[in-house]
């Protein structure tokens, strides 16, 4: 059976979009991932260059304590002393500001030089200093005036902002553990804003060139399993359309099936009779009665026994009885014979022309000259005597067309949208059935039967077959 990608679509999704999708996440999962390590990265390091020189500095202030010991011949001065005089003399460093000197517990005292603002130490911090551990603190923007009481540029305007360290170191004698107090060294920090910024583009620039690679290597490993997937999702829709297509099968199977046994039913009960009909009017047709109407009627009863045998057959068929195939020339012997009667008593020949070769099942052949044999009928019924009817079947690689064709005068205007609808016959005396149940036979082959012209010089129906109900044929 033939599956064309349309009807596939509804099954398989959007694989390649969802494929997309799930990388735009994978990638988005990612770069959370990479962007979290670089945040947890830049502050550890920030805290690491901090600490370096908060320990740095109090390590410079207990090697000034050594100096200071070393100068105090007389040994008067007392361990707070030498402590102090060890954290002013190592203001002297380089862009260290001022200090804040803070007793052990916590209290600001004094500042050097004078002009610094008193600040109150903060509890962690104070913490720390009582376990002998320097603290650092950065401030990117600190404001001028929170660290000097007064400067000359504080009468031009506002205070400006600065980059500031605080750095708050135990005030100790060595190899000691008496906490004597704190200094709290502030000092100016546009280097370690500096250090900070070329960390941040170093970190920036491993962070881009790891999500790049590790990104591409997703796509890498994921690229073939996504081929996989849609491998499998293709098969699966393709698998879903076949049993949808079986389980509607079944389902129209189930309800024709009953109609066929009612149908098998009412061919058998009418075959029999129809029988006696005919040889009781070939009796009174011999016995001398007027032979024009008796021979009408006996040209219906054979008629009648003809579409009884066809439908007997057709039934047969359907319900799983030895199937055989036909060839399309086949078929249109077959169609000519079936109609040669009633084509003989108007004077109309029938010529049938094949352009192609195509072997059909008795199934579908005996489905579609039921179509066609109506088709004909009426084509014959309209056609005036001496005219012709016309079967011409052709093909191409997806379709195989039977065109009727007749030389009656065509079909009324206002009529054209009512052909086949049932009860609508263009006909005196028709029941309007027969291209209405022509239309649905159509159907049920996933045919397509339709008015291709209709004119003066007469009309056209085509019958498009799928190539797909057709058997392989010898082209």
């Amino acid at each position: 059976m033939n599956y064309s990608a349309v009807s596939l679509d509804k099954f398989i999704p959007r694989t390649r979009s969802a494929f997309g999708f799930g990388i735009l996440i994978a990638l988005l999962v990612l770069g959370l991932t990479v962007s979290s390590g670089l945040l947890f990265v830049r502050n550890l390091v920030r805290e690491q260059i901090v600490r370096r020189d908060a320990v740095a500095l109090h390590a410079t202030m207990l090697m000034e304590q050594i100096d200071i010991e070393e100068m105090d011949e007389l040994d008067i001065r007392t361990d707070e002393q030498i402590s102090f005089d060890a954290a002013v003399r190592s203001s002297r460093l380089r862009d260290v500001l001022g200090i804040r000197f803070y007793d052990t517990a916590g209290t600001f005292y004094d500042s050097f030089p004078a002009t610094i603002q008193p600040q109150p130490l903060d509890a962690a911090a104070l913490e720390s200093l009582h376990r002998f551990q320097p603290v650092g603190k950065f401030l990117p923007e600190e404001p001028l005036d929170s660290v000097f009481i007064y400067l000359p540029e504080f009468s031009n305007g506002p205070a400006a902002k600065s980059a500031m360290l605080e750095v708050t170191v135990p005030l100790h004698q060595r190899n000691t553990k008496k906490l004597l107090g704190a200094a709290q060294f502030i000092i100016e920090g546009q280097s370690v804003a500096s250090e900070y910024a070329q960390l941040d583009r170093n970190l920036l620039r491993y962070a881009l060139t790891t999500f790049l690679i590790a990104g591409l290597l997703m796509v890498a490993m994921l690229w073939p399993a996504f081929r996989r997937v849609q491998k499998l999702t293709t098969e699966l829709a393709y698998r879903s359309e076949r049993l949808q297509q079986a389980n509607e099968e079944l389902a129209l199977a189930a309800r024709v099936s009953a109609v066929g046994a009612v149908s098998a039913h009412l061919m058998h009960g009418l075959k029999n009779p129809l029988a006696s009909l005919s040889q009781f009017v070939s009796a009174q047709k011999s016995e001398g009665g007027e032979s024009r109407d008796w021979e009408d009627a006996l040209t219906a009863a054979h008629r009648m026994q003809s579409l009884v045998e066809q439908t007997m057959e057709t039934l047969s068929d359907a319900k799983g009885q030895p199937s055989y195939e036909l060839t399309v020339p086949e078929l249109g012997e077959e169609l000519i014979r079936r109609v040669q009667d009633r084509a003989d008593l108007k004077q109309i020949p029938v010529q049938f022309t094949a352009e192609g070769k195509c072997m059909l099942s008795s199934r579908t052949a005996n489905l579609a000259s039921l179509i066609l044999v109506n088709l004909l009928e009426n084509a014959i019924q309209v056609t005036p005597a001496g005219k012709t009817v016309q079967v011409r079947a052709s093909r191409d690689p997806a379709f195989l067309y039977f065109r009727v064709s007749d030389e009656g005068p065509g079909f009324p205007e206002d009529q054209l949208n009512e052909l086949f609808l049932p009860g609508k016959s263009t006909r005196e005396g028709g029941s309007g059935l027969g291209l209405a149940i022509s239309k649905q036979i159509a159907e049920f082959l996933e045919a397509d039967l339709q008015l291709e012209k209709s004119g003066a010089d007469g009309c056209t129906f085509m019958l498009k077959l799928p190539m797909s109900v057709c058997l392989e044929s010898p082209c």
